[in-house]
């Protein structure tokens, strides 16, 4: 004999499921929306401890920063040299040799010799350190993507462009005094100069270049007499 199915008799187990499901739901979004608010609760927590941690390291910066960047050398006048001689112009040719254009910096090198020894040994320690690096990129100005010659800090590494033999012996001096100045300057300042890049899209370059552009400018005072 044939049992014939009932209709409708597994209805009410779909809705059991249904039910459970949604109850199933709603715990789970009860439980979300309880985490959200206890979240957001805690986002003027943490903006406020973020914040004096932010103004912690600036002011620690600032104290570093404070201690200075050391004895800077007294730049003296030139005597004896003509500063607007262009010595080594076939050096700004590309793929001349290190060596020709470490011979082509001769000239300022003995015109630092008297405005500033300091400034003529340092360019001399990193030729012997392997750190004086003659560039075959073709860069000119004090613009964001060029100039004449770069001070890396991190790899304390001295690029020069060939473009700079172009340029006369006393101007390739005061731009090594100019290089010369990043050198000597406190960590601090690096660390400032990076965060105004996190802070603003084009950064506050100044922060560095102040101090070296005046040390060029006095070079050039010394080095030309006006």
């Amino acid at each position: 004999m044939s049992t014939v199915p009932i209709a409708g008799a597994g209805f009410p187990r779909r809705r059991g499921i249904k039910a459970a499901s949604e109850q199933r739901l709603q715990r789970l979004l009860g439980e979300f929306l309880r985490r959200l608010g206890a979240d957001l609760w805690s986002v003027p927590r943490y903006l406020i401890r973020y914040t004096l941690l932010v103004l912690a390291l600036f002011g620690l910066l600032s104290l570093w920063d404070a201690h200075g960047d050391g004895r800077i050398p007294v730049l003296l006048p030139l005597r004896t040299m003509d500063p607007c001689r262009v010595s080594a112009p076939r050096c700004a040719a590309s793929e001349t040799g290190d060596e020709a254009r470490w011979q082509g910096l001769a000239t300022a090198l003995a015109i630092l010799d008297q405005v500033c020894p300091e400034v003529a040994s340092w360019v001399r320690q990193r030729r012997q350190a392997g750190a004086l690096v003659f560039s075959d990129e073709y860069c000119r100005g004090r613009d964001k993507q060029a100039s004449l010659a770069r001070y890396d800090h991190v790899g304390r590494r001295l690029i020069v462009q060939r473009a700079l033999f172009e340029e006369c012996d006393g101007e390739i001096a005061a731009v090594l005094c100019h290089e010369y100045r990043h050198s000597r300057q406190n960590a601090a300042k690096l660390v400032k100069c990076a965060l105004s890049f996190v802070l603003t899209a084009d950064g506050d370059r100044s922060i560095l270049e102040n101090d070296a552009l005046l040390y060029e400018h006095q070079a050039r005072l010394a080095i030309f007499g006006r």
